[in-house]
């Protein structure tokens, strides 16, 4: 489907519902991802935007549910529910938690909105850990840019709760942080120009999770922008500590990402000024 800003967006259902191809202006903006293994989310073909939900890592819950490696909504086929050329609806049932998630894409003005619902039928709350899960491809001096004032990160890997400083651009290895604190919007910044934002509404995804990984479990490097309803990586973690999204019945939980792209030499400008320095 193409949406506004000439943003176009290709969906696998079968796979997931991930979204295989992000373009615009002939960039395309995903890592290429392939064919995988079932129950392996880290391999060679892990490209592209996954719904990772209900945990990143994997866990138990205290309740003795144990819940996947990047939960199981990547690896269960979605139902299509509706689509044309200007959206695209998909829904699935989570094999591990009872909960139904239905995600509407559709265009915008000036780029593409993708919709969320959260269900449950459960007589007591569910944790939802969600996150968004787009591998970008991240060629020579592509960063990732915040707006606003300079965010301290608290780093998820390799070494959980250490504060560190913004990374200086995509490294060897892997790094998984998250900001201390909510935000709205973020963007992938090519060296030439080119910019892709992603905004929220940040009481809906109040944490905020990036990545940058050279060749550690990619096989090219990436960045990730993750909105999240949950702090961390794993949801047994996350309802300990009382930082997770819980959803009952009767009571659907709706969130929302925009999408825009841009390549203008004034919006390079104004991303680089609000690019985090010490």
């Amino acid at each position: 489907m193409q949406g506004g800003g000439g943003i176009t967006v290709q969906v696998d259902v079968a796979d997931g519902a991930r979204l295989t191809s992000l373009t615009s202006g002939g960039r395309e903006w995903l890592a290429p991802g392939g064919p995988r293994l079932p129950g392996v989310f880290v391999q060679a073909g892990s490209g592209g935007w996954d719904e990772v939900v209900p945990t990143v890592a994997a866990c138990t819950l205290a309740d003795g549910t144990a819940l996947a490696d990047h939960g199981d909504a990547w690896q269960t086929e979605w139902m299509l529910d509706s689509s044309d050329d200007t959206h695209v609806q998909t829904s699935v049932r989570l094999a591990s938690l009872p909960v139904s998630l239905t995600r509407r894409i559709e265009a915008t003005s000036t780029g593409i909105r993708l919709s969320y619902t959260a269900t449950t039928g459960a007589p007591v709350p569910v944790p939802l850990a969600w996150c968004a899960h787009p591998l970008f491809a991240a060629e020579a001096g592509t960063r990732l840019v915040l707006a606003g004032p300079e965010a301290r990160l608290i780093e998820e890997y390799p070494h959980r709760g250490r504060a560190r400083d913004w990374p200086d651009g995509v490294g060897a290895t892997a790094i998984k942080a998250f900001t201390a604190g909510a935000r709205s919007s973020a963007a992938v910044v090519h060296a030439n120009g080119d910019i892709l934002t992603l905004s929220w509404d940040s009481s809906l995804l109040p944490y905020l999770g990036l990545y940058w990984d050279g060749g550690e479990f990619t096989d090219r490097p990436v960045v990730a922008i993750e909105p999240s309803t949950a702090l961390g990586d794993s949801a047994a973690r996350a309802l300990a500590e009382g930082r997770i999204r819980m959803i009952g019945p009767g009571r659907p939980f709706q969130w929302w990402l925009d999408l825009t792209a841009t390549g203008s030499p004034e919006s390079i400008s104004a991303a680089a000024a609000e690019w985090p320095h010490d």
